[in-house]
């Protein structure tokens, strides 16, 4: 029910205008809504990042450059034994920076993947890609180097082989999770409410924010080490599909994405 500004009259909610003296009743516009502002994700975050918030991830990038130079260090060291330990000291202390950007790269995201992991969505395939394609682009040069200071035929072939696929696994790894972004892109869309509707009551309270999936090695699905059926169930598809691509890819790469899946083994945490 309204009141009449003017006689005090009671009416009805929808009326426009009195019914007992006819003056016009201006219904009160509720304030325009403003979309609400989501707060950064707390649930996947640890303890280091909320101690350290945006320097943790420069720490440990130092943190691991320091690593890299102790390596070095113990390369070094040993060279007076072997020619290959001298060889990859040197390569490595000629990479420095690129160790140092991807590491940067690596842990940055990966910090801001657990504050924000509906906005980095959209790059983190590409990320992936770099990621793994820059440490295997270093394990190509180890089978070079270890080949040529040998001398040893057969790693320089596998070093040459894994260095002339790497645009395929980068292509690949970036193919397989825009598809999987694809495929979740209607969990990460609000709804845009029509226009011209009149109010309705306050919703009862929600509950919690749920935390989305992760991708991990899967517990239910796995022939070896579960890396295909994490990925199937991530990706919310079958994972006979999964390892018919997964098996193509390694038919194409001369068998370089069987070191592609011994790596996210080890990476990819185990689902529960």
């Amino acid at each position: 029910m309204v009141y009449c500004p003017k006689c005090g009259a009671m009416n009805e909610d929808q009326a426009s205008f009195c019914q007992r003296c006819g003056g016009q009743i201006v219904l009160p516009q509720p304030p325009p809504s403003e979309p609400a502002k989501r707060a950064p994700a707390v649930w996947n975050q640890t303890p280091f990042d909320r101690t350290f918030r945006g320097g943790g991830p420069l720490l440990r990038s130092f943190l691991g450059l320091i690593f890299v130079l102790l390596v070095m260090e113990i390369l070094d060291a040993l060279s007076g034994e072997s020619a290959f330990a001298g060889e990859f000291s040197s390569f490595l202390g000629d990479t420095l920076l690129p160790f140092f950007l991807v590491l940067l790269l690596a842990f940055f995201f990966g910090y801001y993947t657990r504050k924000f992991p509906r906005e980095t969505s959209m790059v983190s395939p590409l990320v992936t890609a770099i990621i793994v394609t820059f440490l295997l682009w270093v394990v190509s040069r180890a089978f070079e180097i270890w080949g040529e200071t040998g001398p040893d035929d057969f790693m320089s072939a596998m070093g040459e082989m894994v260095a002339s696929v790497l645009y395929i696994i980068f292509l690949l790894i970036v193919l397989l999770g825009y598809i999987g972004v694809i495929m979740k892109a209607g969990r990460f869309t609000n709804p845009v409410p029509p226009a011209n509707v009149p109010p309705v009551p306050p919703a009862p309270p929600q509950a919690p924010y749920a935390p989305g999936k992760r991708m991990g090695r899967s517990n239910r699905d796995k022939i070896i080490f579960g890396v295909c059926g994490g990925m199937a169930e991530f990706l919310d598809t079958d994972p006979f599909l999964v390892r018919v691509l997964w098996v193509v890819g390694t038919l194409l790469t001369s068998g370089v994405l069987i070191l592609a899946y011994l790596i996210l083994a080890i990476i990819m945490p185990k689902n529960p």
